[in-house]
């Protein structure tokens, strides 16, 4: 998976001797300091606020006054720390536009029955997330799933983010349960909006995962009058005492990928479609991203920037 945060601040080190020093003190990643309630995990340990603080705000400084672009994924990387996790997010050259990232290539548009939106702004031309911004998400774990419940949402999201030319940001560990009245602004994050909140569930916390629904997904408009309506976060509910397993079966590692996929394409806003041969159909259809599938992610990442 990508880490040009570890890139990006070496070429910072040689260019900046500020940053330098932080690295030499703190190392690349700093010491933790949780924006967000975290479990207690070994491998994030605890260190001194202020030194850090005051590290990202030199940091900070230093970027406007260099006019580097996108400095907030570098703070972002400082307080959050594994560089892993900003997908797609690293702070090089901006691509025209004012795009985080390149734009997917929009592949040839297949059969009108092999993908679907969950909502429009006009015939054919979905409400999209501002590609301008990356998409921040959190996880609740109560499971204690670890590395392995993380990294395999890390994989899904490397791939949503290859297909529809978006960034993402991890930006921890939440003791925040998904709720159907979830608010589009929380203070414990600090942020515009809430995150994208992805939590390993079960079928008591939440009821609608029962049967075989092993997980839901969906966006969240934004309430702020635009020029365009826009999706701003969104929540993903995954059935643990299914998927956890699978995550440890060579057998079923790939089905467990296949439907975080499938609702992370949800928040981003595609719907199922009416063919049944792709991954956005009902029943995940094979698994794998289809030609429908490649096609919606691709227009769901070509929205406009709404800055």
């Amino acid at each position: 998976m990508p880490t040009g945060g570890d890139d990006e601040l070496a070429r910072l080190a040689r260019d900046v001797p500020a940053v330098a020093e932080l690295l030499d003190e703190y190392g690349p990643a700093g010491p933790s300091v949780p924006a967000l309630q975290r479990p207690p995990r070994a491998h994030r340990p605890r260190g001194p606020r202020t030194p850090l603080l005051v590290g990202v705000l030199l940091v900070a400084l230093l970027g406007l006054r260099l006019g580097w672009p996108h400095i907030v994924t570098l703070t972002d990387y400082l307080v959050n720390g594994d560089p892993t996790f900003r997908v797609g997010a690293s702070a090089g050259p901006v691509p025209e536009g004012g795009r985080m990232r390149a734009a997917a290539p929009l592949p040839d548009t297949p059969d009108p029955d092999e993908y679907a939106y969950i909502d429009e702004v006009d015939t054919d031309v979905p409400v999209t997330f501002d590609p301008c911004r990356p998409i921040h998400y959190v996880v609740h774990d109560p499971y204690d799933l670890g590395d392995t419940g993380r990294d395999a949402i890390a994989d899904a999201v490397a791939e949503v983010s290859d297909a529809t030319g978006l960034a993402f940001v991890f930006d921890g560990y939440t003791d925040e349960k998904p709720s159907r009245s979830r608010s589009l602004r929380m203070p414990q994050y600090e942020r515009q909006w809430a995150p994208v909140l992805i939590a390993w569930s079960d079928p008591k916390e939440t009821p609608r995962l029962d049967g075989s629904i092993v997980g839901l997904g969906g966006p969240r408009e934004s309430d702020r009058p635009t020029g365009r309506r826009s999706w701003v976060t969104g929540t993903i509910e995954l059935d643990t005492p299914t998927l956890g397993p699978w995550l440890g079966s060579p057998l079923r590692r790939a089905d467990a990928h296949g439907v975080i996929v499938h609702e992370l394409g949800h928040v981003l806003g595609a719907d199922h479609p009416v063919a049944g041969d792709q991954l956005m159909s009902a029943q995940n259809g094979p698994g794998t991203l289809q030609d429908g599938d490649r096609y919606a992610f691709a227009r769901l990442g070509s929205g406009p920037c709404l800055r």
